[in-house]
């Protein structure tokens, strides 16, 4: 399997800039393309937002229809601006299947269908770690790891100058680190350095980082087996944040919420804890 097509979902007012850079040293490795799909929402949906704030007219609509071709308009140019910054071309007439370059197309609607139905067509959807005061970010991601069906690359503060140096990946056995890792076989072969580490806890026996490892090798990996003890009082996502921070680890790879959403959010969580505190880039599936 090859990974050629990445996505990077963006909305009016974002700067993408952070994961088009993390796309663009993937794409390198991957001989891959970086589509952006930029989703604005439609004036129905800014109309309820303003219920009962503004008068709903003719003028209204075509004012929020104009505001959002603004946005598109701005958010292309900064991408052909980037492209020129990076050397990347845009829009060009492919004749090459392993060829580097970047697309832009605009979507109108609610983030969770248009992100849904793009990323269900790429291999790979690269978000921002949430941030509160953009709801965007949010439901990306929510919508990248739940409805997609792709992994989803989240990007944080910091991006390695290759994300593939040193890939950790973090392994429980559960069912969502199993598609991960399916999925993720093309990555995990183009890596430089693979680690797969193996927190303490009570399914430690079951299943082994040793045998992942192995799993691995028959598809041409070397990866390394690394157990890791949690001390008392600390989570297993700091913990394993905190190993592969000292392993200098460019990229994290682990299933999401391999418990429900709920009870991560009540009882906290390993995925809970990655996303809200990760720096380096995160890797995930469900």
């Amino acid at each position: 399997m090859f990974l050629r097509c990445l996505l990077v979902p963006t909305a009016p007012g974002l700067d993408p800039t952070r994961r088009l850079d993390a796309g663009l040293r993937l794409s390198r490795r991957l001989h891959a393309h970086i589509g952006v799909g930029f989703i604005a929402p439609g004036p129905e949906t800014v109309l309820a937002a303003l219920a009962g704030t503004a008068p709903v007219s003719s003028a209204t609509i075509a004012a929020i229809k104009e505001g959002m071709r603004a946005a598109a308009a701005d958010g292309k140019a900064a991408l052909q601006a980037w492209c020129a910054r990076e050397g990347v071309p845009f829009m060009p007439a492919v004749d090459r299947l392993d060829a580097t370059f970047a697309t832009w197309t605009e979507w109108s609607g609610e983030v969770e269908r248009m992100l849904t139905l793009a990323g269900r067509v790429a291999d790979l959807v690269i978000v921002d770690r949430p941030d509160p005061a953009q709801p965007f970010t949010g439901r990306a991601l929510d919508t990248a790891l739940f409805s997609v069906g792709r992994p989803a690359l989240m990007v944080g503060e910091v991006v390695p100058h290759d994300l593939l140096e040193h890939v950790v990946v973090a392994w429980n056995g559960s069912l969502e680190g199993t598609r991960l890792v399916g999925q993720s076989i093309a990555l995990l072969h183009a890596a430089s350095r693979v680690t797969v580490v193996q927190a303490r806890t009570d399914r430690a026996e079951e299943a082994r980082a040793a045998d992942l490892c192995a799993y691995l090798r028959w598809h041409g990996i070397v990866a390394h087996a690394s157990n890791l003890t949690v001390g008392e009082g600390t989570s297993v996502g700091a913990a394993i944040l905190d190993a592969a921070g000292r392993m200098d680890a460019t990229l994290l790879a682990l299933g999401a919420y391999t418990h429900s959403r709920v009870r991560e959010f009540l009882l906290g969580g390993v995925t809970r804890q990655v996303i809200e505190t990760a720096r380096m880039p995160v890797l995930m599936a469900h």
